[in-house]
C-alpha cells in the first residue's frame, strides 16, 4: 500500500528524470564554489625560506626597477590593505590588476601558514618591477623586519628572512632589486642614493607598506637590516672606543642621546647584545656620530617627519630601529642576532 503519492514522474523503472539530477547537481556546484571564500589564491607548500631566498634581485645598474606612479601606488595601497586586512577574494582582484599574485603558503619548517603578496612576473621577465615582496604572519608578535638592501648589504636578506621565521613577527618586507639597480639617482636626501634605494626614495612600493603599517597601528615597532663595510667600521670603531671588528650601530634615525636604562626596542637589543660580550653594540648619538640612518626615508616617516623626502626628523617616536652591521656580524652571526632580537622582543612586549 502506498501511503503518499508521489507528485514527480518517474520513469518506468522507478527512477526521477536524468534532468532533475543535472539540476541537481549543477546547484550544489555554484554553492559550493561561492562558499569558498579562498578559491582564487595560489596554494604553495613548501621552505618558505627557501622560497624567498630563491628571489632574482638583478645586477648592479641594471634598470630593472621601475619607478610606481602615483595611481599605481594608490592601487597597490588599496591591494596590500586588503591583503592586510584578510580580506583574500578582493586582495586577489586587485593583485591581479598590479600583475601581483597572493599565495597561502604552508610551510613545512614551522608548521604554519603564512601569506605572501609578491609579484606574479620574476626576473627576467620584462613585467618585473621590483615592487618588492611582502610577507605577513596572521599570529605573528607587533613588529616588522625590513631588507631594504637584500642583495647590495650582503646577507641582510638572508637575514631578514631567517629572522623572520624565528622571531615570529607579523610582517617580512623585502626590496624587489638591488639598491644600485637604477641608472637615475633618487630626488630625496640630495643626489647621494640611486632611485632604486628604497631606502632613501618615497616614490615606491616598500615605501608603500611601510606608511601603512606604520600608520594603522601606533604601537608597531620596526627593524631594518643595514651593514657597513671595513672603512666605515674603522670610523666606527674609533668613535665607539673599540677594537672590536663585530659591531652593530643601533639608531632611531635621529641624532641625539638616549637613556641607556630606558624601555626602548633598541635599548632591548642593546642589552641582549652586550650581555653575551661577543658583539659591540654602540649607540648612534651616544656613541657614535656617524652611520645613523637620518636620511632613511622609512624612519623619517615613522618618527612624523614633515616631509620624509627632504627633511629629516626632528624626534624619535622609539619605533625604528635603523640596525648597522659589519660585515662579520652579517655572515658569521645572524643566529646569534636572531636570538638578540627574540630576547629583546620578549623584553620589550611583555
Amino acid at each position: 500500500m502506498q501511503l503518499f503519492e508521489s507528485h514527480s514522474p518517474r520513469l518506468t523503472n522507478g527512477a526521477r528524470p536524468l534532468v532533475t539530477y543535472i539540476v541537481f547537481t549543477i546547484a550544489l556546484l555554484i554553492l559550493t564554489v561561492v562558499s569558498f571564500p579562498t578559491k582564487a589564491l595560489v596554494m604553495m607548500s613548501g621552505e618558505l625560506d627557501r622560497h624567498l631566498k630563491s628571489y632574482n634581485y638583478g645586477t648592479k645598474a641594471d634598470n630593472n626597477w621601475v619607478q610606481p606612479s602615483g595611481d599605481f601606488q594608490v592601487n597597490f595601497k588599496a591591494l596590500f590593505e586588503a591583503f592586510h586586512q584578510q580580506n583574500w577574494p578582493l586582495a586577489d582582484e586587485l593583485a591581479k590588476a598590479v600583475n601581483y599574485q597572493v599565495i597561502q603558503f604552508n610551510d613545512v619548517d614551522t608548521d604554519k601558514v603564512y601569506y605572501l603578496l609578491q609579484e606574479q612576473y620574476q626576473l627576467p621577465s620584462d613585467k618585473f618591477i621590483g615592487g618588492g615582496t611582502y610577507v605577513l604572519n596572521l599570529t605573528g608578535s607587533n613588529a616588522v623586519l625590513q631588507a631594504p638592501h637584500p642583495k647590495r648589504d650582503s646577507f641582510t636578506g638572508t637575514q631578514a628572512i631567517d629572522a623572520f621565521l624565528y622571531t615570529q613577527t607579523k610582517l617580512l618586507m623585502l626590496a624587489g632589486t638591488r639598491r644600485d639597480s637604477s641608472h637615475d639617482v633618487s630626488v630625496c636626501t640630495g643626489t647621494n642614493y640611486s632611485a632604486s634605494d628604497v631606502a632613501h626614495q618615497t616614490e615606491s612600493l616598500f615605501q608603500v607598506v611601510h606608511e601603512y603599517m606604520s600608520d594603522y597601528d601606533l604601537e608597531t615597532v620596526f627593524i631594518q637590516y643595514h651593514g657597513f663595510g671595513k672603512t666605515t667600521r674603522a670610523k666606527l670603531q674609533a668613535q665607539c672606543n673599540t677594537d672590536n671588528d663585530l659591531m652593530l650601530n643601533l639608531s632611531e634615525s635621529v641624532r641625539y642621546a638616549t637613556n641607556d636604562h630606558e624601555h626602548s626596542i633598541l635599548h632591548s637589543i642593546r642589552r641582549s647584545v652586550e650581555s653575551e660580550g661577543v658583539i659591540k653594540a654602540c649607540v648612534y648619538g651616544n656613541d657614535t656620530r656617524s652611520l645613523g640612518g637620518t636620511w632613511n626615508v622609512q624612519g623619517r616617516h615613522t618618527n612624523d617627519s614633515v616631509d620624509s623626502c627632504h627633511k629629516s626628523a626632528d624626534a624619535s617616536s622609539k619605533r625604528f630601529i635603523h640596525l648597522e652591521q659589519s660585515y662579520g656580524v652579517r655572515k658569521y652571526h645572524r643566529k646569534a642576532m636572531q636570538r638578540h632580537l627574540k630576547n629583546a622582543f620578549d623584553e620589550y612586549f611583555q
